[in-house]
C-alpha cells in the first residue's frame, strides 16, 4: 500500500468508525485500495486510488443508498480536513484550465479554460463544482448546464475530433515535438482568447500535465502578460475544477454522438475492449476510415493491425 494511501487511511478509518461504518473486506487494487463497508442494512464499497500526477482519489461505487452518501460527505470533509495544503495562488480573479481524453483511444480531445472571481467560490461550492473524476456523468452534464447558462463568458472549450488531432499530433511530431506539446498549445490557446475577455484576471492555474511546464512555457513565447502556475492536483481549485467539468461534458457530447453516428457502442480508455471495438468498426467501415474515430498514434493501432484474421 503506498504510504499517500496510509497517510489517508489513517485519518479517515477514525471518521467511518465514528459513523458506525464497519470495514467488512480490503483489498488490494492497482495504484490503490478497495474498502467494502457496512452499516445497518446498507453495503457500499470505497476505492481510494492515488497516483503522483492526481493525488489521492476516493471514489464510492456500488448502488445509491444511503451509506454511499455518506462515503461522499466523509470524503468531502477528509479533503478539506486532513488534505488542507497552502493556498496555490492568491489571486482574486484568475482563468483554470484542465482538459480530457488523452488517454481515450476513441473520441475527442478536450482543453478548456475558465475564469473565475473570488466572489463565486461559494456559489461553485453549494452546486457541487469539484474535480469531474469524483462526480457522476449525472453531476456532470447537470453542472455543465448550469454553467454555460450563467457563466458562458467565462469559457473557452476547444474539441478536437480525432481526424483533426490525427492531423495535428502528424504535424507536431513532424517538428519533433509530442502530445504534451499538442497540449500546451492548446491550452495556450483557450487561456488567451479568454484572457481577452477578462483583463481583469490576475494569473493562470494549469493542471499539470508536464514535468516541463510546457503550458507556462507556451504562454511565455506568446508573451502572455500574466503568471502562470501549473500544478498537479490542480483541480481542488474551482477554476480548475470548473473546467475539468466543461471539458468532460464535452468529451461525452462528442463520445455519444460519434457513436450514434456509428451505430458502435465505443468504450472509453485504451485497454482491450477497445482493440475488440476497433475490429468491429474497421470491419464495418473499412481501416482507413479508422481515423475518424481514434487516435491513431496510440500503440493499440499496431495491436489492431496485428489481430489474427
Amino acid at each position: 500500500m503506498h504510504k499517500e494511501i496510509e497517510k489517508y487511511l489513517s485519518h479517515l478509518l477514525p471518521e467511518l468508525q465514528k459513523t458506525g461504518i464497519t470495514i467488512d473486506e480490503q483489498i488490494e487494487l492497482p495504484y490503490g485500495i478497495q474498502l467494502k463497508v457496512s452499516r445497518h442494512n446498507y453495503k457500499s464499497i470505497l476505492n481510494i486510488y492515488y497516483s503522483p500526477k492526481k493525488g489521492i482519489s476516493p471514489v464510492p461505487m456500488g448502488q445509491n443508498n444511503p451509506l454511499k452518501k455518506l462515503l461522499w460527505d466523509l470524503c468531502k470533509f477528509q479533503e478539506e480536513f486532513a488534505l488542507k495544503l497552502p493556498p496555490m495562488h492568491t489571486w482574486n480573479a484568475w482563468i483554470g484550465s484542465d482538459e480530457c481524453g488523452k488517454g481515450d483511444y476513441f473520441g475527442p480531445l478536450v482543453v478548456c479554460a475558465f475564469a473565475l472571481d473570488r466572489k463565486q467560490e461559494k456559489e461553485f461550492k453549494h452546486i457541487g463544482v469539484m474535480d469531474s473524476k469524483k462526480i457522476s456523468n449525472e453531476d456532470i452534464n447537470r453542472i455543465a448546464n448550469y454553467l454555460y447558462k450563467n457563466y458562458a463568458n467565462c469559457i473557452h472549450c476547444i474539441v478536437i475530433k480525432p481526424e483533426k488531432y490525427n492531423e495535428l499530433i502528424a504535424k507536431f511530431k513532424a517538428q519533433k515535438k509530442n502530445l504534451n506539446d499538442l497540449l500546451a498549445w492548446l491550452h495556450s490557446t483557450a487561456i488567451i482568447a479568454l484572457q481577452k475577455n477578462h483583463p481583469e484576471c490576475e494569473g493562470v492555474l494549469v493542471d499539470q500535465f508536464s514535468m516541463s511546464q510546457k503550458t507556462r512555457l507556451s504562454l511565455q513565447e506568446k508573451h502572455f502578460p500574466l503568471p502562470c502556475i501549473e500544478r498537479t492536483g490542480a483541480e481542488i481549485d474551482p477554476a480548475v475544477a470548473a473546467a475539468s467539468i466543461i471539458a468532460r461534458y464535452q468529451f461525452l457530447e462528442a463520445f455519444a454522438a460519434m457513436r450514434d453516428f456509428y451505430q458502435l457502442n465505443f468504450p472509453q480508455g485504451a485497454n482491450s475492449r477497445v482493440i475488440n471495438y476497433a475490429q468491429d468498426f474497421i470491419k464495418k467501415y473499412g481501416e482507413k476510415r479508422l481515423s475518424e474515430v481514434a487516435k491513431l498514434h496510440f500503440k493499440t493501432t499496431s495491436q489492431i493491425e496485428n489481430l489474427p484474421e
